[in-house]
């Protein structure tokens, strides 16, 4: 009998250690932005641009908020596979379906690395899309749920989320035409299951996007 209690003891603790370990990441993390200037560009135009972000996550659902001299907020209803917009919390929403490729990838690679950021070990996505080319380094123990980005076709992110299962952007570089924008996060603050990213509801969203079309 001790022996059958020992095993259903050790059972349950690696099933524990499983459920641990797939659990995905819930929380609001913060990054900010530097920039550099492959051609002159004015300085007027750089200062436009977002100097930090913070994005909020749950198990469907995203919120990211790019402050600079104007910042937009974008809400993102798994569920729905929609986005609505703001610009400087002036609630004049407009509505985006993100079932729409708006880019698409003409090659990529991925890369094991040593570095560290915040503690979290990385490994490295890199790909040229048409628009401009990428590379994330993204956790390996952070992950985010597969509902905020399965059905997420604009802008890479179902492309680069399956690639690297999910993990959290940690570090980033994006190489534009004109300039080149470099992110790191800054912060990384986990929440329980009852953490809502969205600051708007579902309905919200979804009478917002049924209004747009």
């Amino acid at each position: 009998m001790k022996l059958l209690f020992k095993y259903l003891f050790l059972v349950m603790l690696m099933h524990t250690s499983c459920t641990e370990k797939q659990a995905f990441f819930i929380g609001e993390v913060e990054y900010s932005y530097t920039y550099d200037r492959k051609q002159p560009v004015m300085d007027s135009l750089m200062q436009l641009k977002s100097q930090k972000s913070v994005f909020r996550f749950d198990n469907n659902n995203y919120q990211s908020k790019f402050i600079g001299q104007d910042t937009f907020t974008f809400f993102y209803a798994g569920a729905l596979n929609k986005c609505i917009s703001e610009t400087n919390s002036k609630k004049d929403y407009t509505c985006e379906d993100y079932a729409v490729a708006t880019d698409s990838i003409i090659s990529f690679s991925m890369h094991d690395t040593d570095e560290k950021v915040l503690g979290h070990r990385c490994k490295i996505i890199e790909f040229q899309s048409k628009l401009f080319w990428t590379r994330y380094f993204v956790s390996t123990d952070l992950k985010i749920a597969p509902g905020t980005y399965q059905k997420h076709v604009a802008y890479n992110w179902k492309f680069c989320n399956e690639k690297t299962e999910g993990g959290l952007i940690l570090k980033l570089e994006h190489r534009f035409e004109n300039y080149t924008m470099k992110g790191i996060i800054t912060s990384v603050i986990q929440q329980g299951n009852d953490f809502h990213a969205l600051q708007l509801d579902e309905k919200t969203i979804a009478a917002i996007c049924s209004k747009n079309n």
